[in-house]
Formats: structure tokens, C-alpha cells, sequence
């Protein structure tokens, strides 16, 4: 176990599988007490148990990010039992739906505004006085490179989620300029995660054939990147390099990701 993050409280959302996972296990290997919250209590029950086998800190938090009263009480919890939270990785997202936008239903869009923005912001807003009151605090937005450009065809809901995700970020990190806490967004690159397989079996009439290509093309190369890679991109900025990423988006392929993951800033 490293020492970097002792003192922290850290928040994890949509901590059961992939980049949350391996985040949950990486803060928890540099030393905070780790909050782990997921909808799936099977999932997070197993990651807490594991983390706190291998002498960390950490507590399951069964929870839908996306009802402000249900995630309220997580939080409440959390502080309770392990602490103010002072670092935030908003992880939590789902894909779908998937298909045009005359097909889609709009209810499915919009549980997925729900969970991967609104939960975002309910979680970013509930642990902010916290951060403000101790004077330190990281928030970590993962993001995605569907926030850029068109976004992926055919998942709109999830390209939108993303985009607002890094105003998000940058309109917080405007809000709290000349603090010490720090709000970053993180574009993971293409990671091999249980997201990656739900795009690979979507059918190319739904999804679109061309995207539908690129996804499984991704994955016939083994170009997907192991979620372990961004984990240690995500906890490095949750440390003191995260004061000079304040407000900015950092890519994991950039020069300055490929620093962070190498510890040279």
C-alpha cells in the first residue's frame, strides 16, 4: 500500500465493473478510504471485500446515481463511516439506447441523461461544501471522445451525456478558480469493458454498420486498453497533479496522460 492518499475520502461511482473497479483498487492500493457505489451490491460488495483483504479501507454503497434522495443517503453514509469525502470520480454511465433518433425511446435517453449526467452533477453538488469547508478537494469527470466532434452515431443519449459532462467540468472548475479544489475531466481512450462488448452486440441495422466495424475492429486487434491504464491516470490527478489539470480535459494517449500514468508530474 502507498501513503500518497491517506488522508482522503474517495467516492467512486459505478465502482462495480471496469474503470470504476480498477479505480476503487488503485486509490484504495494509494492509501484513501474508499466509498464504492454501484447499483449491483453483488459487484461492489466483492470489490470492497477485496480491498479491504488486501489492507485497505472501504465501504459498499448500493445505490441508483441517478435518484438525488437514494444517492443523498449514500453520501450520508459514507461520511458517517469513513469520513468527509474529499476526492469524487463520477464514473457512472451506461450506452444505450442505441439506434437512430426516430427509433430510440426517449425514456431510455433519458435515464441515460439521468445517470450519466444528472448523477454527475447530484454527486458533485452533495460532496462540494465538504471540499470547500476542509479546503482541498478532486473531482474527476470521466468522460469520453463520443463528448467530441459528432459523438458516436447512433448513441446520441451517451454522446449529449458526455458533452455536457465536460462543461460540467469546466463550468465548476470556473465557479471554484483560486481554491485548492480541483475539477478535471479524463478521456480514458478504448477500454475493454463490459460497455465495449454491449457495442459489439448491437446489430449493425440498429447500431450502423460503419460504427458497428470500427467497435469490433477494435477489438479483433487488441487495441482495447486494459481499464488499469486509465485507473492510474484517474488516481494520479486525484493527487497533487491534480491543481495544474484544474478545469482541463486530460487524455490518456496525450503527452500529458502519458506523463501522469509515468509519475513524472
Amino acid at each position: 500500500m502507498m501513503a500518497e492518499l491517506t488522508q482522503h475520502v474517495a467516492l467512486v461511482t459505478g465502482a462495480g465493473r471496469g474503470i470504476g473497479r480498477t479505480t476503487a483498487f488503485e486509490l484504495a492500493r494509494r492509501g484513501a478510504r474508499v466509498g464504492a457505489l454501484a447499483r449491483t451490491e453483488p459487484e461492489i460488495t466483492e470489490v470492497v471485500e477485496q480491498i479491504n483483504a488486501m489492507g485497505g479501507t472501504a465501504l459498499a454503497l448500493t445505490c441508483d446515481i441517478a435518484h438525488l434522495e437514494s444517492l443523498t443517503a449514500a453520501v450520508e453514509q459514507l461520511t458517517q463511516q469513513l469520513g468527509v469525502v474529499d476526492i469524487l470520480v463520477n464514473n457512472a454511465a451506461i450506452i444505450g439506447p442505441l439506434g437512430p433518433t426516430t427509433e430510440v425511446d426517449p425514456q431510455a435517453w433519458t435515464q441515460t441523461l439521468a445517470i450519466n449526467l444528472l448523477g454527475s452533477f447530484y454527486a458533485a453538488r452533495l460532496v462540494l461544501p465538504g471540499m470547500i469547508d476542509g479546503g482541498w478537494g478532486r473531482i474527476i469527470n470521466v468522460s469520453s471522445g463520443a463528448a467530441q466532434g459528432q459523438g458516436i452515431v447512433r448513441a446520441s443519449a451517451y454522446s449529449v451525456s458526455k458533452a455536457g459532462l465536460d462543461m460540467l467540468t469546466r463550468t465548476l472548475a470556473a465557479e471554484l478558480d483560486g481554491s485548492d479544489v480541483a475539477v478535471a475531466s479524463v478521456y480514458p481512450g478504448v477500454v475493454d469493458t463490459e460497455m465495449q462488448a454491449e457495442l459489439r452486440q448491437a446489430p449493425p441495422e440498429q447500431f450502423g454498420a460503419a460504427t458497428s466495424a470500427r467497435f469490433h475492429g477494435l477489438h479483433v486487434r487488441g487495441e482495447l486498453l486494459n481499464p488499469a491504464l486509465p485507473a492510474k491516470l484517474i488516481a494520479a490527478l486525484c493527487g497533487p497533479a491534480g491543481q495544474r489539470y484544474h478545469g482541463q480535459g486530460v487524455r490518456i494517449s496525450d503527452p500529458a496522460g502519458q506523463k501522469l500514468l509515468a509519475g513524472l508530474v
